[in-house]
């Protein structure tokens, strides 16, 4: 999916967004991969799993609870430059990046 046509050069983004980008990616877990390698294209995202992996469902029933759960799912703020969580989205671009 390209969330953003047009935009896909590398520093389409702003520092920050990079940063809840690479946030998001890695609470799915490598699910889902960001079109930031080879060759560039930062507008696109893609699943990085077969459609039979476990993952994929795991995570899209994981997605339905967070949505249907109050203070759980899209618009909840989080901070993005917690240590834990910028270790786990710098631990997620090495593992995609090794692939």
């Amino acid at each position: 999916m390209r969330i953003r046509p047009g935009a896909g050069a590398s520093g389409s983004l702003s520092p920050l967004q990079v940063l809840t980008v690479r946030d998001i990616l890695a609470g799915c877990e490598g699910v889902v991969r960001w079109g930031d390698d080879e060759p560039v294209d930062e507008s696109l995202f893609y699943l990085d799993r077969g459609p039979g992996d476990a993952s994929v469902r795991k995570l899209a029933d994981r997605r339905r609870l967070a949505e249907a759960t109050p203070g759980d799912g899209a618009g909840v703020t989080v901070d993005v430059l917690a240590p834990s969580r910028r270790d786990r989205a710098k631990r997620l671009v090495k593992e995609q990046r090794a692939q």
